[in-house]
């Protein structure tokens, strides 16, 4: 299993954009001398302090000039709120400098105040997110191309470079949704599933996109991905302390706004919890206990070595590939995430590849 380290850019009021810019970066090179896979940057605007990170690919390119061999690996760029001519060529810039260590990796966006600004409509979003990829695609690939679409309308185009990856770099996006999950198995595009914290959740996503691909002659998903945020401890008591602490200073910055996706999110785990198991918790119940208490379907995987390696071995049952975990979470010093990263890279690691 490889392993992906995860970035908000939470400042919280606790630190300057300056100073989470900078400790990140520094975290992505520690993660690489570690043996960490990819750095997973996501993109989001206007808010004050969750998310303060308008360009993914500014900040992936200061990644790329200090480190190796690290995928590059935005988790996501909200496609919708990016100019396509602009967003194929920058992709294409970075991956050429960076030597073929770019995905693609996408989102619609699902905060409406982030769309008001520019002038669309969220409602919009997944049709304008179909666009800016099939409209990549073909200018990556092909010469002086147009486009004629509902959103996306450009005349005789080429763009220089093309990317270092031929014929692109591996397209993902995430989603719940199984309609979005067929239409990306359709054109051999990958999904990632958005916060897929049950392993139920996971399992009906890989089976889908399996079944979908295959019916039609395509391949199944290179890396099958879980996303969680994470702290690892020698001491269990401390590992909970500390994961709890942080883990609910994200978790109430993201209800701000982020109900929308909150609400598909609990609706998604609903529909693919097991029949002859018992829901977890009291209804519309949030503590931490009811968001962690079970490893099946912890949004939080927090413990000793020994207890992540169990939540780990759950999601290779359920064939995940690739672990992308949000080590820095809730504003947390740079010493304590680096402290669990090490700890996870030493004991849990060697375990699970």
């Amino acid at each position: 299993m490889k392993v992906g380290a995860f970035y908000l850019f939470e400042t919280l009021g606790e630190k300057t954009p300056s100073q989470a810019y900078k400790e990140a970066v520094e975290e992505a090179v520690f993660a690489e001398k570690i043996g960490f896979y990819a750095v997973c940057p996501a993109e989001h605007h206007f808010a004050e302090h969750y998310g303060i990170m308008p360009d993914t690919l500014d900040f992936l390119s200061w990644v790329a000039a200090r480190t190796k061999k690290m995928k590059l690996w935005p988790m996501v760029i909200v496609s919708p709120l990016n100019e396509p001519i602009r967003l194929a060529e920058r992709v294409a810039m970075l991956d050429q400098f960076s030597e073929g260590r770019v995905v693609f990796s996408l989102g619609s966006g699902y905060r409406a105040y982030e769309f008001l600004p520019f002038g669309y409509d969220i409602k919009n979003n997944w049709k304008m997110m179909r666009e800016s990829i099939e409209f990549c695609q073909k200018v990556w690939i092909n010469g002086k191309v147009s486009y004629e679409g509902e959103f996306i309308k450009v005349k005789d185009v080429e763009i220089q470079p093309k990317p270092y990856q031929k014929p692109h770099p591996p397209i993902y996006i995430t989603t719940t949704r199984d309609d979005q999950i067929k239409w990306a198995a359709e054109r051999g595009i990958y999904v990632i599933p958005a916060a897929g914290f049950s392993i139920y959740e996971l399992k009906h996503v890989f089976d889908l996109y399996k079944r979908e691909a295959e019916s039609l002659g395509n391949q199944d998903m290179p890396e099958k991905i879980a996303f969680k945020w994470i702290y690892v401890d020698r001491s269990l008591k401390k590992a909970r302390e500390l994961a709890e602490k942080y883990f609910m200073k994200t978790l109430f910055a993201f209800f701000q706004g982020g109900e929308h996706l909150y609400n598909l999110l609990a609706r998604k785990l609903r529909e693919t919890w097991p029949k002859d198991k018992p829901w977890p918790g009291k209804e519309n119940e949030i503590n931490f206990d009811v968001l962690t208490g079970n490893i099946e379907y912890t949004t939080c995987a927090w413990g000793d070595p020994e207890k992540i390696k169990d939540i780990m071995s759950l999601l290779k049952e359920q064939g995940v590939t690739m672990f992308i975990g949000g080590f820095n979470m809730g504003a947390m010093p740079t010493e304590l995430v680096k402290k669990s990263m090490k700890l996870f890279a030493e004991k849990v690691l060697p375990y699970i590849q």
